[in-house]
């Protein structure tokens, strides 16, 4: 099965935990602006993280370029402050692409004052997440 995590270039709690997500489904996590357009997937997991009051017009381009005829699963998580909206634009921008979106997505608040260190909690949430997700794919699709 064919595992890709990718994260936008300037989210670096982002990057932690797709990591370690990516290590946990045995690949490799990359930015955006590595990612190959052109090759098939079985599961892409997008990762991003949500700032007030910002546009991620990265996060935007990207899912714009992304093609079904690649992509046979998208998964989405993300980290945020203070509230959780730029998950409904993504999942709604997701959908008008028609890409193969899946149901569950994982959104979880990081601290404020926290730079660059996820708690425990978070990492293992994440690394159930993708162990879902990859199980789902290999037994249902």
């Amino acid at each position: 099965m064919r595992v890709q995590v990718v994260y936008t270039t300037h989210c670096k709690e982002a990057k932690l935990l797709a990591e370690d997500m990516a290590r946990y489904a045995r690949t490799y996590a990359k930015p955006m602006t590595d990612f190959n357009f052109h090759e098939e997937i079985d599961l892409l997991v997008i990762g991003f993280e949500e700032y007030p009051c910002l546009k991620d017009k990265e996060l935007e381009e990207f899912i714009c370029k992304l093609s079904r005829q690649y992509i046979r699963n998208v998964a989405l998580f993300n980290l945020f402050c203070l509230k959780n909206k730029q998950m409904d634009q993504i999942i709604e921008l997701c959908q008008k692409q028609d890409l193969p979106l899946m149901r569950e997505t994982y959104s979880c608040k990081k601290g404020l004052l926290s730079k660059c260190v996820l708690s425990d909690d978070i990492i293992s949430d994440g690394r159930t997440y993708i162990e879902d997700m990859v199980n789902v794919c290999n037994h249902y699709y």
